[in-house]
């Protein structure tokens, strides 16, 4: 890791201190709030203030909700053609299998997933992929490796950034935390300066989510410039 002004960034392997090739071009391409039959897994309500919330910065995007936010259609999208890819779902972590790992979106309850896995599948070119979902950032430690998970897929398949949480998060903070990230980041912070002073106004707010369970799960794990 290595400190970028008052915050920490996080490469979580030796393998990723390579360079990467970012798309230039601003392009968003969002998958969130899916239709899903799961009673375990109930539809979060604050996920539409926070797709509308982010959709907002980007003028060029690719939106997949409710019914077409599927596995299927990541794979068909073309990801590797976005500067930043959104999640706003639910996600479960397997700590036994780090790689087994899922998104749950919408569709037929056998193909619902998008495992950690299926992203080493295509190759990306993202400056930020965000994971605003409970324990994206990995859930098992590996010598030489650090956290596996979807962070670790998503910088392996390319991404320049990931933003991920550690532990489960209460999606109305979130919505409120994703708000301010994205306000710094359409005024050309870096991801780990704009997370930071996302947290830094959620701590000032002076309500309930200036307590640190509600923002500190979220981290910046970034792919090492290396020369």
């Amino acid at each position: 890791y290595w400190i970028e002004g008052a915050t920490v960034s996080i490469a979580p392997s030796l393998a990723l201190l390579r360079e990467s090739t970012s798309v230039a071009q601003p392009r968003l391409l969002l998958f969130g709030d899916p239709e899903s039959g799961n009673g375990d897994l109930p539809r979060l309500p604050n996920l539409k203030t926070e797709i509308d919330a982010v959709s907002a910065h980007y003028s060029d995007k690719a939106l997949y909700t409710g019914a077409t936010a599927t596995p299927a259609s990541y794979r068909s999208s073309h990801p590797e053609t976005y500067s930043t890819l959104h999640f706003a779902a639910h996600a479960v972590a397997n700590r036994e299998s780090p790689l087994d790992s899922a998104i749950i979106l919408g569709g037929p309850a056998d193909s619902r997933k998008l495992y950690a896995r299926n992203i080493l599948a295509q190759s990306l070119t993202a400056e930020l992929v965000t994971l605003s979902a409970c324990e994206t950032a990995g859930s098992r430690t590996y010598r030489g490796e650090g956290l596996l998970g979807f962070s670790w897929a998503f910088l392996s398949a390319g991404a320049r950034n990931v933003v991920a949480g550690l532990w489960p998060v209460d999606d109305r903070a979130t919505a409120q935390l994703m708000e301010r990230f994205y306000q710094g980041m359409a005024a050309s912070r870096s991801p780990a300066i704009a997370l930071r002073q996302a947290k830094l106004d959620l701590m000032a707010s002076g309500t309930t989510y200036r307590k640190p369970r509600y923002w500190a799960a979220f981290e910046t794990f970034t792919r090492v410039l290396y020369r």
